[in-house]
């Protein structure tokens, strides 16, 4: 488990410090170091970036969850990174076709570099079937984000870390 944090740490550093011009600064793909004002924007895009990702994920489940990530997207749980879209949805469909699965979240936290990728951090509750009844789980996620050319934010790096609110 920590050497998939680190390794998210690492990724989420690197794209972070590489910042590159853009023609439209409001609105193209990258942040430019010190521009203090767009990335206090930024910040805001992201928290209703990943509540919006969340309100779509009960309206849409799996599809849409899968939806969310870039074809290189990557979600790490119980320390095994899952890689791509058919990687993370071989390890998410058991929970959503659980009828007992709910999951919500809440991102308290977001930050952005130079560059065009930054993260949220939150608290998370997933409900699923357990052998008495259903069970819940309570714990801390951080994902990583990456900013399109059209301004919209799609998941670079999921992960979930239970019983750390």
């Amino acid at each position: 488990m920590r050497g998939a944090l680190l390794m998210v740490a690492a990724v989420t550093a690197m794209a972070c410090g590489t910042g590159s011009d853009s023609t439209d600064r409001t609105t193209g793909p990258y942040l430019l170091a010190g521009d203090t004002v767009l990335m206090e924007q930024w910040k805001v895009e992201l928290i209703e970036a990943d509540r919006g990702f969340q309100r779509s994920v009960q309206s849409g489940g799996l599809g849409t969850w899968l939806h969310a990530f870039g074809s290189n997207g990557m979600m790490i749980s119980g320390g095994v990174v899952h890689i791509g879209q058919e990687g993370i949805r071989q390890v998410v469909l058991p929970m959503f076709a659980d009828p007992a699965f709910e999951l919500t979240w809440d991102p308290t936290f977001a930050s952005v570099g130079s560059g065009n990728l930054g993260y949220t951090v939150g608290s998370y509750q997933m409900t699923r079937s357990g052998e008495s009844g259903p069970v819940t789980e309570t714990g801390s996620y951080l994902t990583v984000w990456r900013r399109l050319e059209d301004g919209t934010w799609h998941v670079e790096a999921d992960i979930g870390s239970p019983g750390t609110q």
